[in-house]
Parts: structure tokens; sequence; C-alpha cells
């Protein structure tokens, strides 16, 4: 499977930066999943939750609005506040 590199960033830090198999999104339009070599895409968000798969477990972060960069190799998820959800 192939993997590609997640960060979540604020304004203020890095809430996550990881290597992953797949993210969900939670979009303006609907929640999308990416898979490595995606097509690019540039969406907005809504309030929602982030679920990754990074090295086989899974990680929720909550995010506020903002937008999401999608590249084959890279997804940016661009917010004001998020928080990585404990397990």
């Amino acid at each position: 499977m192939s993997h590609f590199t997640l960060r979540v960033l604020t304004r203020q830090k890095t809430v996550l930066e990881a290597r992953a198999t797949s993210v969900f999104i939670p979009g303006f339009e609907g929640d999308f999943q990416v898979l490595g070599n995606h097509a690019p895409v540039v969406s907005a968000l809504r309030p929602g939750r982030i679920v990754a798969t990074c090295n086989g477990e899974q990680k929720d972060v909550e995010v506020t609005g903002g937008f999401v960069v999608v590249m084959p190799d890279r997804v940016d998820v661009l917010v004001d506040l998020a928080d990585l959800t404990p397990r």
C-alpha cells in the first residue's frame, strides 16, 4: 500500500505530521477518503474529525473548518484550530 506524508497545521503549530496510508477528511460538500497516489485536490473543510491510519495505528484529529491540499505524496490540512484526540 502506498504511503504519503500527512500534516495537520494551524498557524501556531504542527498538530500531526506522520506517514499515512489512508485519511478520511470532513470535506465541505461531504466526507472523502485519500489514499497514496491520490489525484491532486484542493477542498474546503467543515468542522469535524480527520481519521488517519499511520503505521497501522488510527489517529483522530478534531478540526475547525479550513482547507486541505492533496498531492500524490502529501496531504496538508490547514485549519484555525485542531486537537489530536488521544486513543
